[in-house]
């Protein structure tokens, strides 16, 4: 019974936690939409395709997933304008805690000089949170002896959902210094308007989420590269702050680039690895949890996986030729 009471205000814990933050993933470096609206358009092709996935807390109780997919186009008719749509789905723990975004986006691209750019971007988004109160247990449905489904739960919920408007801004910048080396930084503000986002119209505005991040890439060898990366978010009480890196391998074997692989910490929550690989146009990337915080305990240090596919689109050119060669048997 006391096992049971502690897993149930561990679940508590997870889903209190969760809803007092925004969706976020531990590969934010292959989330780009969703940590900066100013990294809109920041790619070289014509368009980037990005799908994310986490499972997390499965070793504890109902896993909570989050599901990603962004599309956005870069220098849209020619101009220094990008623009870029993104949906996030969550569902959380029993209760089915679902949260779903639509956020719609554009960002303008100033070049600083030749090697030099400056990014501003915004994203108006739509949410809609629910919640599935029938898969919730309550104490008036236990009997004295065990926990009765049949049993009423003395409770009267008059809704179950919220429809809100928020809107994200940010700017980045990126410095090409040479080949294989290159900074970049950038700062974002989301919930600006922190709207309302209680399901019982009480005063309860979703928190400012700050964020400053930091990262590099430099050539140690002809073969590999080193990319650091540091990050800090802050939202009402809460603050996340990540630093560590990848190596990159390039391969240079055909349609196979590039492999990847990064060690990273979250502070007083988790370290993580992932592994990567470039090929063709596809970036692919895996990483997994391991968990450090007090849920270690419950959780066994067991986190969740994470998946990453980006794909990049590039328009094709054709070879112009200025004359048309004659075959050697004229």
């Amino acid at each position: 019974m006391l096992t049971n009471i502690s897993l149930f205000l561990i679940s508590c814990l997870i889903a209190q936690t969760s809803f007092g933050q925004d969706i976020h993933f531990s590969q934010f470096y292959n989330s780009p939409l969703n940590l900066n609206p100013g990294l809109i358009g920041g790619f070289n092709g014509e368009f980037r395709l990005v799908a994310n996935q986490r499972t997390q807390w499965n070793s504890v109780t109902t896993p909570y997933t989050t599901y990603g997919l962004s599309v956005d186009a870069k220098n849209i008719f020619n101009s220094p304008v990008s623009t870029g749509i993104s949906v996030y789905q969550d569902k959380a723990g029993d209760s089915e805690f679902s949260t779903l975004q639509v956020a719609l986006g554009g960002a303008y691209t100033i070049q600083l000089d030749s090697s030099q750019s400056l990014s501003i971007g915004a994203q108006p988004t739509f949410t809609q949170r629910s919640i599935n109160y029938n898969n919730l247990q309550f104490d008036n449905q236990y009997n004295g002896n065990f926990y009765d489904a049949n049993l009423g739960n003395g409770e009267t919920f008059s809704n179950d959902g919220r429809t809100y408007f928020s809107l994200h801004g940010g700017i980045t910048w990126n410095y090409k210094i040479a080949q294989r080396k290159e900074v970049g930084a950038g700062i974002a503000l989301h919930n600006i308007i922190r709207p309302q986002q209680s399901f019982f119209n009480e005063d309860i505005p979703l928190h400012r989420r700050f964020t400053i991040n930091t990262n590099g890439l430099f050539a140690v060898s002809d073969k590999i590269d080193v990319l650091p990366n540091i990050i800090w978010q802050k939202q009402h009480k809460f603050q996340e702050i990540i630093f560590g890196g990848q190596g990159k391998y390039h391969l240079n074997n055909g349609k196979y680039k590039a492999l990847y692989a990064g060690v990273w910490y979250r502070n007083s929550d988790a370290s993580y690895f992932n592994v990567g690989m470039d090929y063709g146009n596809f970036h692919f990337g895996i990483s997994y949890d391991l968990n450090l915080s007090s849920l270690k305990v419950a959780s066994n240090r067991r986190g969740g996986f994470e998946f990453a596919l980006i794909y990049i689109f590039s328009r094709y050119k054709p070879d112009l030729r200025r004359y048309k060669s004659c075959p050697d048997y004229i």
